[in-house]
């Protein structure tokens, strides 16, 4: 059963953040595509991406594909504020296709296994397709440090599913400032970094439909309208498809009205003649089917 997780995590080190609210200039917004090898493997549409937006101050110095490397705040040594940097977030968004759950596929792409854990939990990724929010996906995250007093380094990975055997993996880490005898503003370095780390997470976004899965359909208005809705794997709503209303004529099942998938999801096509009727939906060269209804004045 799907679940919505709230990240009570994200409480820890935000005390540390200053500043604009979300969204606000100084944010970056990586958009990074699934291979086609991929996509194709697990017939998935075009045009689906892993969306991250990084910490408010935070802008991208380098970017390559699926890699790159953010920069924020200036960092300052304690007593030698000649000793100075800004603070770093590296980047990476991979695709796993190993068979087992979130929290497993979280664990196993961590990088720096010799660290300690600092932890893991539930998240739920939101789902968009253009502006447009039409559900979420659970995921799992996991952070770690070294564990040594006064080390502020952070890593942290989630991971949520796009397929049977198909996880979006997103790796953070937080290696400037490197220790506690640092200070962004009025916050020490590990606090600063757990929180950057923590937002980086919760700012992650699926971006396009999935396939369509299911198609639910029903008559209404004594019969002279189909109605129902266009939903993914995850009951997450599919917009923009294409629904075509075929009737069941000596056997054969022939179109006779068609329409699109509203922002909702949901489509309304009519019927004419009593009958036996199905929906089919299409996007992205995939296609679903309803149960057979029965609709149509008499």
């Amino acid at each position: 059963m799907r679940r919505a997780i709230v990240l009570f995590a994200l409480l820890i080190g935000l005390t540390a953040l200053a500043g604009p609210s979300q969204g606000a200039r100084g944010q970056t917004v990586e958009r990074i595509g699934i291979s086609a090898a991929d996509r194709q493997a697990h017939q998935l549409p075009a045009g689906l991406l892993v969306e991250l937006a990084s910490p408010v101050g935070y802008e991208r110095q380098s970017a390559s594909g699926d890699t790159g490397r953010w920069v924020g705040a200036r960092y300052e040594q304690i007593g030698h504020p000649e000793n100075a940097g800004q603070a770093t977030l590296d980047w990476t968004v991979s695709f796993d296709q190993r068979d087992g759950e979130a929290d497993a596929i979280s664990h196993a792409n961590l990088r720096h296994t010799d660290w300690a854990r600092d932890q893991r939990g539930g998240l739920s990724v939101p789902h968009v397709v253009g502006t447009k929010g039409v559900g979420t996906i659970l995921g799992y995250y996991e952070m770690v440090t070294p564990g040594i007093p006064g080390d502020a380094r952070f890593e942290g990975v989630l991971a949520f599913p796009l397929d049977k055997n198909l996880h979006a993996i997103i790796h953070f880490e937080a290696l400037q400032p490197p220790d506690d005898t640092y200070m962004i503003g009025s916050s020490v370095a590990s606090s600063w970094n757990r929180g950057q780390v923590l937002v980086a997470l919760s700012g992650a976004q699926l971006q396009g439909n999935l396939p369509p899965k299911i198609v639910a359909a029903r008559s209404i208005q004594r019969g002279q309208l189909v109605r129902g809705k266009v939903v993914d794997r995850f009951l997450d709503s599919v917009l923009g498809a294409r629904v075509s209303l075929e009737k069941n004529i000596g056997g054969s099942w022939t179109k006779v009205a068609g329409g699109k998938t509203d922002q909702r999801g949901f489509y309304t096509v009519r019927a004419k003649r009593r009958g036996t009727y199905r929906v089919t939906a299409r996007f992205g060269g995939f296609t679903a089917t309803s149960r057979e209804i029965r609709a149509g004045h008499r």
